[in-house]
């Protein structure tokens, strides 16, 4: 559904329309490419078609273009949460350090003044708890939109390649075909 996809939907219809294979009546040269007056309709359906190719070409590249920004922002965004993801460790290590404390704290508290460790208990510790758990689920939101990211970027690079190999390729491949058959139509 995306504005590359269309166009290379477009440019292979393009391709298939423009297909000598596919001329109509028995003067055909090794049974696919037409020769004799067929030639000639042939050079008009593809000089009328050059234009619309050229579009779609245009619009390929011009694809690519928006991929590739797109792949440097994803990049950006990458660093961004790599940044993020290392704060997001030191403070967990330091919420478990806290909690560990507190806790030794605590259970100090508990012989001389249990009615403090109840206190300190309930009033410090379940929020450091508790924000420790805030940190692991953000940190986990974090490495999910890392790997995410990832994997859209490599999709992108591929598409890219993919375009690349659909715009070249094809349009060797039907300038071949043209050649072949105009130079059919000459010895004729």
């Amino acid at each position: 559904g995306s504005k590359v996809g269309q166009t290379l939907l477009q440019l292979r219809r393009t391709v298939e329309d423009l297909d000598p294979g596919k001329a109509r009546g028995p003067k055909k040269f090794l049974g696919m490419i037409p020769f004799g007056d067929q030639v000639t309709d042939y050079f008009r359906r593809y000089q009328s078609s050059q234009q619309q190719l050229n579009g779609i070409l245009h619009a390929l590249r011009s694809g690519q273009d928006e991929l590739t920004k797109d792949n440097v922002a994803l990049n950006m965004e990458k660093q961004n949460l790599w940044t993020v993801m290392g704060r997001l460790n030191q403070y967990v290590y330091i919420a478990e350090r806290l909690d560990a404390r507190l806790s030794a704290q605590i259970a100090e508290l508990e012989l001389s003044d249990p009615e403090k460790a109840k206190a300190l208990g309930q009033d410090v510790l379940f929020y450091v708890r508790q924000k420790h758990q805030d940190l692991l689920t953000q940190l986990a939101v974090s490495i999910q939109s890392y790997l995410a990211i990832d994997i859209i970027i490599k999709n992108n690079v591929e598409l890219i390649k993919g375009v690349d190999r659909a715009s070249t390729t094809t349009v060797s491949a039907l300038r071949t075909a043209v050649i072949v058959a105009q130079a059919l139509g000459n010895q004729k």
